[in-house]
């Protein structure tokens, strides 16, 4: 398929938390995140493609999605959920639901889904959190990404009303939406200015005042859902590394790879996790690069970076392990 595309999910989570990101990320989110103000409804949205006669950056290593989810332009997500792998409606499936921090481990969950013959479908939208739309009264124009949520949640309804073995796994880049939301924040209490455009701190809210609000509902529709956990990125201000920094190429220590790590775990599990029924997982995929005090840079020649905020896809298509029990559950 080639370059097909860079991501919107991969170019926009670096705008939405300018905090996390570098010079060079930043620059080429502007564009994908302030269209989100806008937009036309339903499951999809543009993602930004790669030119050919951009300068190389940080190579190919980011998820392809199939072909068939894109229309003819290669840029455009078709407006319907993607279906990356097919094995009949008698055969279980997993939806994978979220932004970018989901997205990223889409070479992962296709070979798993391959080998349980699972039906595996992405419904992924970069720097949107699933979450609830905002009641008008918080003071946010309703955007794009609120119209995704709520058409997936209705889509969701529906699949699991026709369909048994439907099993959900949502991921978000929670850590760095909270991060945000600190930072609005702050700047709100000291009369200062975060730095962090209205779409940013729309999403930070969304993500942590109202994606509870979508457990609650999707835990009260007694569904199978299991949680992807939080990932390492680069931090901000990073040390300076000699041997590169598109991707990172130096070790990092854990506890700054890994922002309030303790305190993102506990909220996720009584934000998130505990509305739901059954025994959830919360899939931790942080051993694989990261030891008690450090998180590796490569891991057995692949880069663990993309940018600074996404692992690459070299990497996560050796997670496979960590997902196994769920798809054990859909065989």
């Amino acid at each position: 398929m080639g370059l097909r595309t860079i991501l919107s999910a991969v170019v926009t989570s670096g705008l939405l938390l300018g905090i996390l990101t570098s010079p060079s990320a930043g620059a080429h989110a502007h564009a994908g995140a302030d269209a989100d103000a806008g937009g036309t409804p339903g499951l999809a949205r543009s993602a930004q493609a790669a030119r050919a006669d951009d300068p190389p950056r940080r190579g190919a290593d980011f998820p392809r999605m199939p072909g068939r989810c894109y229309e003819s332009d290669n840029r455009t997500l078709k407006d319907r959920p993607c279906r990356i792998t097919r094995y009949g409606a008698k055969r279980p499936m997993l939806v994978v639901w979220g932004d970018s921090h989901a997205w990223m481990y889409l070479p992962a969950l296709r070979q798993e889904a391959r080998a349980a013959r699972v039906n595996l479908t992405l419904v992924v939208f970069g720097s949107c959190p699933p979450s609830l739309p905002l009641p008008r009264s918080r003071g946010f124009g309703r955007v794009q990404c609120e119209k995704h949520n709520t058409a997936t949640f209705d889509w969701i309804k529906r699949l699991t009303s026709r369909r048994e073995q439907v099993s959900l796994l949502v991921g978000g880049f929670w850590s760095g939406y909270r991060q945000a939301y600190r930072r609005q924040q702050r700047a709100d209490r000291d009369g200062t200015d975060s730095g962090l455009t209205i779409y940013q701190q729309h999403m930070s809210v969304l993500a942590v005042e109202s994606s509870p609000r979508l457990f609650e509902k999707l835990g009260r529709r007694r569904l199978d859902i299991d949680l992807i956990g939080q990932a390492a990125t680069v931090p901000q201000d990073p040390r300076y590394c000699p041997a590169g920094r598109e991707p990172y190429q130096c070790d990092l220590p854990r506890a700054r790879a890994m922002d309030r790590e303790k305190p993102n775990r506990r909220w996720i599990k009584r934000n998130l996790r505990a509305p739901l029924v059954g025994r959830p997982r919360l899939i931790d995929t942080t051993p694989a690069y990261c030891s008690s005090q450090t998180c590796r840079a490569h891991v057995g020649g692949a880069n663990t970076f993309y940018d600074d905020v996404h692992l690459g896809a070299e990497l996560t298509r050796t997670l496979g392990e960590y997902f196994v029990p769920t798809f054990d559950d859909l065989r």
